[in-house]
């Protein structure tokens, strides 16, 4: 971390676009923030906008504005966050999911520093640094046509990239530190600190949801323990197997293997809960609704394609994973509708 912090100083005064990369959850807003302050532009606004939360039409009317009438529901005209921060920062968390006609118009805010509210013939000319963040592999998005070549370089003049907090335990006992001030005073306990034990069992979890995982999970645990200082049975943590995701590597008996919820890891029990939904998965879908990135989506399949839970259908990019149980059920199916036909 000590080097992304020396890289936020190093960029934070020079007035460029910056792209933070990293999987969800890993504190890119605090990474924005942090730049804001740095800069020239600290003290000025600071605007964060969420583009994958918002529809197509909420989004242009939050980052541009809207006229009068300019679609349904629209019965006030409305400034638009790139025009209500002129002289700050406007944030965009999950940039990789802006719709292509937004990126149009974003282009051209970063070609010519103008806006163009929807439904409006006038443009105007604003001053604002752009920061964004994504978790997904904006190259990848680019060659699958979801995201447009030329505002992927516009966007990414500077690329800092956050790591991931099962890369660096090293900042476990800081940040452990820093959620038992933040929750002792939010909920009036009193927590003194976590027992050796409770801090390697912290170190050992893979930390999928990151910094955000390890919040919820302190937060829990403060409030149930009231006092004192939190031990591992504190910890809402699966035990057994401490790495979380079961890769490639994992066994499976010639007689199938019995799978427990304290070796499946969070990931995998959500991917099987799509496949069951679904009756397959594929590993889009895993990046799109559990905010992972592709490498991580792969290992789980991987593991529970091993665990034989998940059959694999297909190759490449048309790949697709099927429940082991449904897979069984349609070669019945298909088997007895061939022997019909003899």
């Amino acid at each position: 971390m000590l080097a992304l912090f020396r890289r936020i100083e190093l960029v934070a005064p020079y007035d460029v676009s910056v792209l933070i990369q990293g999987e969800t959850g890993t504190g890119k807003e605090l990474v924005a923030g942090a730049i804001q302050r740095l800069s020239a532009r600290a003290g000025r606004p600071f605007e964060v906008v969420n583009c994958g939360a918002l529809t197509r039409e909420l989004l242009l009317s939050e980052l541009f504005g809207h006229e009068r009438g300019a679609f349904t529901g629209a019965v006030v005209k409305k400034r638009g966050l790139l025009d209500v921060a002129h002289g700050g920062t406007v944030f965009l968390d999950e940039v990789g999911d802006l719709p292509l006609d937004a990126q149009v118009m974003l282009l051209r805010f970063l070609q010519s520093g103008e806006i163009r509210p929807v439904g409006s013939t006038e443009t105007r000319r604003v001053n604002v640094r752009l920061i964004a963040a994504t978790h997904r592999d904006l190259a990848v998005a680019v060659e699958d046509g979801a995201f447009r070549e030329d505002r992927y370089y516009r966007l990414r003049r500077v690329v800092l990239e956050v790591p991931p907090l099962r890369a660096r335990s090293g900042d476990l006992p800081l940040l452990v530190a820093h959620f038992l001030t933040q929750f002792n005073e939010r909920h009036g306990v009193s927590v003194r600190g976590v027992t050796r034990r409770a801090l390697r069992r912290l170190q050992q979890h893979p930390w999928h949801g990151n910094v955000r995982e390890l919040e919820t999970v302190l937060e829990q645990a403060m409030i149930f323990r009231g006092g004192d200082r939190l031990a591992p049975e504190d910890l809402d943590l699966p035990v057994g197997r401490p790495t979380g995701v079961l890769g490639s590597h994992a066994p499976a008996g010639s007689q199938g293997v019995t799978v427990t919820k304290a070796v499946l890891g969070w990931l995998q029990h959500e991917v099987l809960r799509i496949a069951a939904e679904h009756r397959e998965v594929r590993r889009r879908d895993v990046v799109a609704r559990c905010s992972v990135s592709h490498e991580v989506a792969r290992r789980a399949l991987a593991g529970l394609v091993d665990l034989r839970l998940l059959r694999r259908v297909g190759l490449g990019r048309a790949s697709r994973y099927v429940p082991l149980s449904y897979w069984l059920t349609l070669m019945s199916g298909m088997a007895e509708w061939a022997a019909a036909l003899i």
